[in-house]
């Protein structure tokens, strides 16, 4: 379930000390505070993925989360692209750092980045089927429908379902956050 608003608060309290994370802060200012905390990022616009050096492919995903069904998609490798922009990503890997992947939305899953490398991450950028200038088809999600613009940038997995690992769309910028980082339930 998306609660955005509720795992931005609980991503600053898990990255700030008591001091920095004071509850009435403006959204803008929160952002600001967790950046800081981040010990590295990267947004993700065409730009961004062009630039990393990443070809995209097109990958059938089996049973995807979102359709509901097969879906061809074009995608770039989130691996390669994580090694290009952030390049010591595997060190801070081994040292236990956590992945934010944050989407428009506030939306903001988080999981150990060490449980995510090398497991078929994709970044999906467009329905590889889909007619021409059609980048997503509108996608139902519980009580509505999800359009091309809500939808944007969109992980997935090459081979299987991981049901424990984010599956999000709408993604802006991935954030490495040091060891330990955890959202408090």
């Amino acid at each position: 379930m998306r609660h955005p608003v509720l795992l931005l608060s609980l991503a600053l309290m898990a990255v700030t000390p008591p001091a920095l994370a004071a509850p009435a802060q403006p959204k803008a200012q929160q952002l600001a505070v967790f950046k800081v905390a981040a010990l590295a990022s990267a947004t993700v616009t065409p730009a961004t993925l062009l630039a990393s050096g990443v070809a995209a492919e097109t990958v059938t995903i089996p049973a995807d989360y979102l359709y509901k069904r097969d879906l061809r998609v074009r995608a770039y490798d989130l691996d390669a692209f994580l090694k290009a922009r952030i390049p010591d990503i595997e060190a801070l890997a081994a040292q236990g750092a956590q992945v934010m992947f944050w989407c428009r939305d506030g939306y903001a899953p988080m999981a150990k980045l060490s449980d995510l490398l090398g497991r078929g991450g994709l970044i999906a950028v467009a329905d590889a089927d889909a007619p021409d200038g059609v980048q997503w088809p509108d996608a139902p999600y519980r009580t509505s429908v999800l359009t091309a613009p809500e939808i944007g940038h969109y992980v997935v997995w090459r081979a299987a379902q991981f049901p424990a690992k984010p599956q999000p769309w709408g993604l802006e910028t991935i954030y490495i956050l040091p060891a330990g980082t955890a959202l408090k339930k």
